[in-house]
């Protein structure tokens, strides 16, 4: 049984009306966390409305699609976690080898964690499996209440690299 989600892209009015009469363009930009993919916050609509407003102003837009997570490195749970760290420390020695500074983060650019994943992507491809996104958890802006744990900006957010696990595109705001 597949599982599945539900994703909101936050984006332009314009670029959403080419999104549901074309389809999706992944994107690779050097910031984006999760490595290259189309991106979605899981089952928040109002931040990515809140995304695309502080992005478009007047022009924001969002798209909700259900997403198929049937072979996405999921980093909601430990399954990968320990797999990750290896695939980090050979990616770390790689480009030690290759004389290559390593990407670093800094402020919202996740440069390093993008390389890293981008890499995982590619060892397992090498190995016969293949991805069709990734899925993970990322704490943002500031606690909700004195000392919590809890932050207003958290998410969940995916990057869907397999375009067909994108089903029923459609623009929900404005």
């Amino acid at each position: 049984m597949a599982v599945t989600a539900i994703g909101q892209h936050g984006t332009s009015l314009a670029a959403a009306g080419s999104i549901i009469r074309d389809g999706f363009h992944p994107s690779s930009k050097p910031e984006d966390w999760l490595g290259d993919g189309v991106y979605f916050f899981q089952d928040a609509p109002q931040r990515a409305r809140e995304w695309a407003i502080s992005r478009y102003n007047d022009d924001a837009a969002v798209v909700e699609a259900s997403i198929d997570l049937t072979n996405f490195l999921d980093l909601l749970d430990i399954e990968w976690t320990n797999w990750l760290a290896e695939v980090h420390d050979q990616y770390v020695a790689k480009l030690k080898a290759e004389g290559t500074a390593l990407p670093t983060q800094k402020g919202g650019a996740h440069r390093l964690d993008r390389a890293v994943l981008n890499y995982a992507v590619d060892v397992l491809k090498a190995s016969g499996i293949e991805i069709a996104g990734i899925r993970g958890a990322f704490t943002e802006g500031s606690a909700i209440f004195p000392n919590s744990a809890l932050f207003n900006r958290s998410h969940v957010q995916i990057a869907v690299r397999d375009l067909a696990a994108i089903k029923k595109a459609r623009i929900i705001f404005p």
